[in-house]
C-alpha cells in the first residue's frame, strides 16, 4: 500500500470500515494505492492531519483503465520492439543516438523497418543533422543509447512508463506536504467485510425452578481482506449501525448543456428560469438440533467419562478477555486491549466479553413458530453492562452440547430468551373455537343497536410423557381489538403473545383454555326483524317485556303496511290487464262499420271500455285509500319508535 502504515482499524456491522494511517518524516508527498471500488468512499472521508506542517492538497488517478491512459502518451511501447517503438515514437523530436562507431545528434526522421527475411537488428533510423543539413541513416543494432533531447519526449515517455505500473485494479491517491512536515495522519472508511460475533453460554445443572449460574461469553470474529498485513493495530468492534451509502465521486460527470444558435436580431433570444411492554425485547429462535436435552430432564443419565467437561467456574479462569466495552453515543464499541496482528488474507477471532448470568430453564411453546412440541429455552438478564450485537450461541449444558439458538441484539439489562433444543417428550394440540354471544339490544335514532361478543378461544391440549412435572409456559397471539376474557391471569406479556403457565403431571395430560373477546355492534331497522327474533333476545334477557311488546306492536304495524301494498300491488297488475284489453278493443274499434251486425259490435265494444273506465276508477280510489292508511300507519309508527327512545 504505502509507507505509512495502519495504526487503528474500526470495524463496522454495515460492511464499511473506519482506518487511521500515521508515519513520521514523511517527506514531501504520501501516496497511497486503492481498490476501485474503494474510491467513492475514500473521497467522501479521507482527512489528513499533518504535524509540525501543513497539508498542501491531495489529487488521484482518473478512473480510466490503464490502456485508455496509455492512450493519452504520444509513446507507445511494445513488449518485443521498445527500442524500436521508441524512435518511431520521437520522431519529429531531437535526440542524441550513440552506435559503437559514433555519436550523432539531430532530429529523428524516421524508422525504415526489415525486409520478411532481414533480422530485427536490421532496422535503420534516420536522424535529420540540421547544421549539416545532412540525414544520417544508423542500424539498430549498432545503437548503444538513445538520449531524448526534447524534454515533451522525455516526459511522455516517463508518463508511459509510470502508467504502465499500475496495478489495473488499483488507483493511487497522493496527498502533497509542506516541505518539513513532521508527521502525517490520514483517516477514512472504505468497503470492509462485517465483523461478527458468536456466543458460548455455559451452564452448570439448570433446574426449572431453582435455576442455576451460567457464563456468557462472546467472541468477535474479522477478516484482513486488505492487500497488506496488520501489524500492531488498534482494534475496534462497534456494535450499531450508522447511516452509511455510496455516492460516486469517482466518475467523472459532465451534464448536457443546452445548444444556443445565433438568431436573427428581430428574434428574441433565450431566456432561462432557475428547490416484553416494559422494554424487554422478546424474539424466540428457531430450535436447534435435537439433543438428549430434548426429551426432558429425565432421560437417562450417560455413564461419566474420563474427560474434562467444559464447566462455568474452567471457561472463565480459561479465558482472558481482550477487550473493554463503552457506549459511543447511539453505539456501543468493543476496544481490542491490545494491539492485533493479522497478515494479509487471514481472520482472526478475539474474546470481547465474559459474564456470569442467573440462568431460568423454561418450555415455551407457540405453534406459529414451532409446532406440536414445545422448545427448551435459557432465559436470563443481560447483566454485562455491554450491548449485546446479534449473533450465534452455542449452548453447553453440564459439559455437554445442548443446542444453538440466535442471540438478538439486546441492550444492557434487557431480557435473553434463547431456545435451544426441541422438548420432543411434550406434544401440544390446538382447538380453536369462535363464537358471538349477544350483549345487548337497544334503540338508537330510530335504529335497533345490537351488541355482541366476538369471541375468540383455544384450546391447548398438554401431553406429558415423561416421568417427570413439567410448567409449560404457552405463547398465545395477542388479537387486535380483543382483550383475554374468563382466562386465567397471564404470568407476563410481550407485544404479541400473552404468556400463561401450565402445570402438567407426569405421563399425564393437562389442559388450558385461552380466550379473548371484542364487542362488536351493528345497526339495524327495526322493519327488518321478525317476532321469531325478538322472542330470542326476549329469552336472552337482551329485551325487557316492556321493549318487547312496543317492539311487537311496531313490527305489527310494519306487517299491515305490507300487506297494504301488496294490495296495491295486486291493483297495478289489474290496471295493467285493463289497459291492456282497452288497447286491443280499440284496435278493433277502427276497423268496424258503423251499421249492421258490425255496427252492433261496436256498441258492445263500447260498452266494455266503459265498464273498463269504471274499474280504472275504482282501482284509483282504492289506491288513494290504501296510499291514506299507509301514510297513517308510518305515523303511528314513528310516533311508536318516538316513545321507545
Amino acid at each position: 500500500m504505502s509507507g505509512l502504515p495502519i495504526v487503528k482499524m474500526t470495524l463496522y456491522k454495515h460492511g464499511v470500515g473506519f482506518f487511521v494511517r500515521h508515519g513520521k518524516e514523511p517527506g514531501e508527498t504520501v501516496s497511497l494505492d486503492f481498490r476501485k471500488e474503494q474510491m467513492n468512499d475514500v473521497l467522501k472521508s479521507l482527512t489528513a492531519v499533518a504535524t509540525g506542517g501543513q497539508v498542501l492538497g491531495v489529487d488521484y488517478q482518473t478512473p480510466e483503465n490503464k490502456a485508455e491512459l496509455l492512450k493519452r502518451s504520444s509513446i507507445q511501447l511494445s513488449d518485443q520492439a521498445s527500442l524500436r517503438d521508441l524512435l518511431a515514437g520521437v520522431r519529429g523530436r531531437r535526440a542524441a543516438v550513440k552506435t559503437t562507431a559514433s555519436s550523432t545528434s539531430g532530429i529523428v526522421v524516421g524508422v525504415d523497418l526489415p525486409g520478411e527475411r532481414e533480422p530485427m537488428g536490421a532496422t535503420v533510423v534516420s536522424l535529420f543533422v540540421p547544421d549539416a543539413a545532412e540525414v544520417i541513416p544508423l542500424r539498430l543494432a549498432d545503437v548503444l543509447s538513445v538520449t531524448l533531447e526534447d524534454e515533451r519526449a522525455a516526459t511522455d515517455l516517463g508518463y508511459f512508463l509510470e502508467t504502465s505500473l499500475t496495478e489495473e485494479d488499483k488507483r493511487a491517491v497522493t496527498v502533497r506536504l509542506l516541505p518539513g512536515t513532521e508527521a502525517i495522519s490520514i483517516s477514512y472508511i472504505a468497503p470492509s467485510p462485517v465483523w461478527r460475533v458468536s456466543y458460548r453460554l455455559v451452564a452448570d445443572e439448570v433446574h426449572a425452578l431453582e435455576g442455576g449460574k451460567g457464563l456468557l461469553q462472546g467472541w468477535a470474529l474479522f477478516d484482513n481482506t486488505l492487500d497488506e498485513d496488520l501489524e500492531n493495530v488498534e482494534l475496534t468492534f462497534v456494535a450499531g449501525m450508522p447511516v452509511s451509502f455510496i455516492y460516486d465521486l469517482y466518475t467523472p460527470f459532465t451534464p448536457e448543456r443546452p445548444v444556443v444558435r445565433e438568431e436573427a436580431r428581430e428574434v428574441a433570444g433565450p431566456v432561462e428560469f432557475a428547490g416484553a411492554l416494559d422494554g424487554a425485547a422478546l424474539q424466540p429462535m428457531a430450535a436447534a438440533r435435537l439433543t438428549r436435552a430434548g426429551f426432558g430432564e429425565a432421560a437417562a443419565a450417560e455413564p461419566k467419562r474420563a474427560v474434562a467437561r467444559p464447566a462455568v467456574a474452567d471457561v472463565a479462569a480459561s479465558t482472558a478477555i481482550a477487550a473493554a466495552g463503552q457506549a459511543q453515543g447511539e453505539f456501543f464499541s468493543y476496544a481490542v486491549a491490545n494491539p492485533v496482528t493479522v497478515r494479509r488474507g487471514r481472520s482472526a477471532m478475539a474474546p470481547i466479553l465474559q459474564s456470569t448470568a442467573e440462568l431460568k430453564k423454561e418450555r415455551l411453546y407457540n405453534g406459529r413458530k414451532q409446532p406440536k412440541h414445545p422448545v427448551i429455552a435459557m432465559r436470563f438478564k443481560n447483566l454485562t453492562g455491554l450491548t449485546l450485537e446479534r449473533g450465534p450461541v452455542t449452548v453447553i449444558e453440564e459439559g455437554e452440547y445442548a443446542g444453538e439458538a440466535m442471540l438478538p441484539f439486546t441492550a444492557s439489562d434487557g431480557d435473553i430468551y434463547l431456545a435451544y433444543a426441541v422438548d420432543l417428550g411434550v406434544t401440544v394440540t390446538e382447538e380453536p373455537k369462535s363464537e358471538r354471544r349477544l350483549e345487548s339490544v337497544r334503540i338508537q335514532d330510530g335504529l335497533l343497536v345490537v351488541q355482541e361478543w366476538d369471541v375468540q378461544a383455544m384450546t391447548y391440549r398438554v401431553e406429558n410423557r415423561t416421568q417427570q412435572a413439567l410448567r409449560i409456559i404457552l405463547e398465545h397471539p395477542v388479537l387486535g381489538g380483543f382483550h383475554p376474557h374468563d382466562t386465567p391471569d397471564p404470568v407476563e406479556q410481550t407485544p404479541e403473545t400473552y404468556r400463561y403457565a401450565i402445570d402438567v403431571p407426569a405421563a399425564r395430560t393437562a389442559s388450558f383454555v385461552a380466550r379473548q373477546r371484542r364487542l362488536l355492534a351493528r345497526r339495524e331497522e327495526i322493519r327488518n326483524q321478525n317476532m321469531a327474533q325478538l322472542a330470542a333476545w326476549l329469552q336472552d334477557r337482551a329485551l325487557d317485556r316492556g321493549t318487547y311488546n312496543r317492539l311487537a306492536s311496531i313490527l305489527k304495524l310494519y306487517d299491515e303496511i305490507a300487506a297494504r301494498e301488496q294490495e296495491m300491488q295486486r291493483n297495478a297488475a289489474g290496471r295493467q290487464q285493463v289497459l291492456e284489453q282497452q288497447k286491443a278493443i280499440q284496435g278493433n274499434l277502427s276497423s268496424l262499420r258503423d251499421t249492421g251486425e258490425e255496427g252492433q259490435l261496436r256498441t258492445r265494444y263500447a260498452r266494455t271500455l266503459a265498464e273498463q273506465e269504471d274499474r280504472l276508477a275504482e282501482l284509483d280510489r282504492a289506491d288513494k285509500a290504501l296510499r291514506e292508511t299507509i301514510e297513517g300507519l308510518r305515523k303511528e309508527i314513528e310516533q311508536a319508535i318516538r316513545n321507545l327512545a
